[in-house]
């Protein structure tokens, strides 16, 4: 299978293409400019939902599962494949700018599905340990109580959508199924927040695909 697409050449040429249209120039200028204000905001707002109290649900899927550290291949593989889909997506810019339209989105509506669904965390939750996150969204503070839906497997989900090469399809599919695995035994997240992610991403994914932002 391959697993490299780049080529160099198209990056340039269809980059450069891409910035003669004015509509494309303010696109993906909005884009970055709301983006980058979310992500600014996403710490207040994750450290706020942590001091709430929530309802904790019985997890029939869970109550199977013994719980395990499996912080680091999850985040192995996620942050390996997101390299992999971004270098692959570089070369098509008008796909490129609508998966970061996508991934704003999927930011944008796990902000009111958290709030107005508090939970508490699983019962034998081993909290996930991302560096990443918890420096620059969650703002040090390790965070459990992010749970409907799961941004994680959204993610990975949101990579299988946006890969446009059958062939490496299907990895992203195998990627997006693991690491569903990988967060349930860790008890991270509940079943549902895990099931719910894909169809939000989906419609999230869509909306810019189809109106042409």
């Amino acid at each position: 299978m391959q697993f490299i697409y780049f080529k160099y050449s198209d990056f340039i040429e269809n980059w450069r293409s891409a910035f003669k249209s004015n509509k494309f120039k303010w696109n993906v200028l909005l884009t970055l400019i709301l983006l980058m204000i979310l992500l600014s905001s996403l710490s207040y707002f994750f450290t706020y939902i942590e001091t709430r109290s929530g309802t904790q649900l019985a997890d029939a899927i869970l109550q199977l599962l013994p719980s395990y550290n499996v912080s680091v291949i999850t985040f192995i593989i996620i942050y390996l494949s997101a390299l992999l889909s971004i270098v692959n997506l570089l070369p098509r810019p008008v796909q490129f700018i609508q998966a970061v339209q996508a991934y704003f989105l999927i930011l944008l509506f796990r902000l009111p599905s958290i709030y107005f669904f508090p939970l508490e965390a699983p019962e034998g939750i081993i909290p996930l340990q991302d560096p990443f996150v918890e420096t620059f969204f969650y703002g040090h503070t390790r965070i459990t109580k992010d749970l409907f839906f799961s941004g994680h497997v959204a993610t990975v989900y949101l990579l299988y959508l946006a890969n446009p090469y059958p062939q490496l399809k299907k990895f992203f599919l195998g990627v997006v199924i693991t690491v569903a695995i990988l967060i349930l035994l860790q008890h991270a997240h509940y079943t549902m927040d895990v099931v719910a992610a894909p169809f939000i991403t989906w419609f999230c994914f869509m909306i810019p695909k189809y109106l042409k932002f």
